[in-house]
């Protein structure tokens, strides 16, 4: 994969895999009702590194943009949830 190693910063696979979240294209299965799940904030967490080490940055590159991500989940959910209640 020399091509594409590091071929996007770790911001822009950030931004990346949060406009396409927001999007809804990050699920994980089905709901009781039939509804898209989106993915849970740790599993988001995990795939966001799973692909920042795909172009070639290690753990201690990713590790805090990691946690920020799962943060940023964590808000979007929580927000996503007080407009249904």
């Amino acid at each position: 994969m020399l091509g594409g190693y590091k071929s996007k910063t770790i911001n822009e696979i950030f931004d990346d895999m949060t406009d396409t979240y927001v999007k809804g294209d990050y699920i994980k299965g089905i709901t009781r009702t039939g509804d898209d799940a989106l993915m849970g904030p740790e599993q988001f967490a995990e795939r966001f590194e799973s692909v920042c080490i795909g172009f070639g940055y290690t753990r201690a590159e990713i590790r805090s943009h990691k946690n920020e991500i799962e943060q940023w989940c964590r808000d979007y959910l929580g927000h996503l949830e007080s407009k249904f209640q």
